[in-house]
């Protein structure tokens, strides 16, 4: 079963990938990929996607342990700065709803605040590196409302900003 689930989130990335690419050419569309960990105790991956002239930033990928999860996250960015050189970082408040599909009672969702540091590593922008780091507040769960559910989730990806 778990073989199964793994199956269909990654054909549906691969899906969402080559529609993505619909949109190239356009300035500000971005897509790019994530390794992902909530609370440091366990991995996951994530794709990201920036649609132009839609000012949200969209994650859709998978929790792979403790416990299979799909995951989605939609963000905007509330402040984007540059530090110095091709280092900027940028402040976002967004949702975050994961679903577990052979345990309903794993499943949370609730708001959290992205906060990262971004290198541009070709002095251009057509590549970004980043460091996310996003406190979350997950008060729904499959177990019903729980106020006291928070995590750290952190993500160390790249966008291609075509």
């Amino acid at each position: 079963m778990k073989k199964r689930i793994a199956t269909l989130v990654l054909v549906g990335l691969l899906v969402l990938s080559a529609n993505a690419f619909a949109f190239k050419g356009h300035d500000d569309f971005a897509i790019g990929a994530a390794l992902t960990s909530s609370n440091l105790s366990g991995v996951g991956g994530m794709m990201t996607l920036h649609i132009p002239r839609v000012p949200l930033f969209l994650g859709i990928g998978a929790n792979f342990a403790p416990e299979p999860q799909i995951a989605m996250t939609v963000d905007y960015w509330l402040h984007h700065a540059q530090l110095a050189g091709m280092l900027h970082w940028y402040l976002g408040l967004g949702v975050y709803g994961a679903v577990s599909p052979s345990n309903s009672s794993n499943s949370a969702f609730g708001v959290r605040l992205p906060v990262a540091l971004q290198i541009w590593p070709l002095n251009s922008e057509l590549l970004e590196v980043f460091l996310e780091i996003a406190p979350a507040w997950l008060p729904v769960t499959g177990n019903g409302f729980y106020a006291g559910n928070f995590q750290a989730q952190l993500a160390l990806g790249f966008r291609i900003w075509p």
